[in-house]
């Protein structure tokens, strides 16, 4: 049997309309935020969305909720097109895809008792509930992301991060959805409580069969938590694969760059590859493949022509003219 994606965009683009440059001489210009990707999530699996800040990451996510309206390509949720924002059917399908912030302290708001803001999206969605209902569903979410009867009269500043992290989590699954989709959900809280945010969404997951689209800058987490990568650069998917198979043998130089840097015992910094040159300005790309300013393997056919994301022998999708190449150095 066949299992349906519960996720699926295709060639999903946002471009925004800027002016670029010092005053008085800026110019209108068009800044392509995210620019054409195409990715699937399953039901129960996780894909981990990874890139250096201003790659796309945060846009992508809010492209895939339909919190932003895409410039171009389309975005289905369980085989149905993603309704126009602020529909009676886009709701109805929101109720099933939430979002957990990246800042939980800025997510919630601070003149309210958290178990006032975890059920309120049952007076919205359900204002026909009975209270008693209402109260046990509450309780029950809590209990389910660790936390306790004594914390929902309490305000958000009376938590700890890790706590005001678990109510954020709390209140996007009271309404039983099948996809949460995390932005930066653990980068504002210390190592500790990161790992207990970790393993509350890991065992979530398991328990309720939950689809994750985590976006992170910490490859170490994103490996831990995720069944697929999609590695983003400038607006556009580079790599995209297995977690392990990615991180085991990555075949994009970016995805290697990436993976050189995460700080490990026995690599010296003499071994650290560093990518060469600075960032390139996103609103004026460089021709043809943007990553080649940067890359130490750029040829004459790297300034000519975008390379397309083609698959590979593993099932991975590599963005690179010189991919199967790449296999080599990988391995060495």
């Amino acid at each position: 049997m066949t299992v349906r994606p519960l996720l699926e965009a295709r060639n999903l683009a946002r471009h925004f309309a800027i002016r670029h440059g010092n005053w008085p001489r800026s110019r209108k210009a068009l800044l392509r935020a995210v620019d054409g990707i195409s990715l699937t999530v399953m039901p129960g699996r996780t894909l981990g969305l990874v890139g250096e800040s201003g790659c796309g990451k945060s846009t992508t996510g809010r492209l895939l909720l339909g919190l932003m309206e895409p410039t171009a390509g389309t975005v289905r949720f369980d085989g149905q097109p993603l309704a126009r924002a602020g529909t009676t059917e886009w709701r109805a399908q929101r109720q099933l895809m939430q979002m957990v912030y990246q800042d939980p302290l800025g997510a919630l708001d601070r003149r309210l008792p958290v178990a006032k803001q975890i059920g309120e999206a049952l007076e919205i969605h359900h204002p026909a509930m009975p209270s008693a209902e209402h109260a046990r569903r509450v309780a029950e979410v809590m209990e389910a992301v660790g936390l306790q009867a004594h914390h929902g009269p309490r305000y958000p500043h009376e938590l700890s991060g890790g706590q005001r992290q678990r109510v954020v989590l709390a209140r996007a699954l009271i309404l039983e959805p099948r996809l949460l989709v995390c932005d930066e959900p653990i980068s504002a809280l210390d190592v500790s409580i990161q790992a207990q945010v970790v393993n509350l969404l890991l065992d979530l997951q398991e328990r309720l069969g939950l689809a994750y689209v985590f976006i992170s800058h910490d490859l170490r987490v994103v490996r831990q938590i995720s069944h697929e990568v999609a590695v983003m650069y400038l607006g556009r998917i580079v790599e995209y694969g297995e977690a392990e198979a990615l991180f085991h043998a990555p075949q994009h130089p970016y995805t290697r760059a990436l993976l050189a840097a995460i700080p490990t015992v026995a690599r010296r910094q003499a071994d650290i590859s560093l990518l060469e040159g600075d960032p390139p300005d996103p609103v004026d790309p460089p021709s043809g493949c943007t990553f080649r300013s940067r890359c130490s393997r750029a040829q004459s056919l790297c300034a000519q022509s975008v390379p397309a994301l083609k698959p590979l022998s593993d099932g991975r999708h590599v963005a690179c003219h010189f991919a199967d190449s790449n296999t080599a150095v990988a391995a060495a």
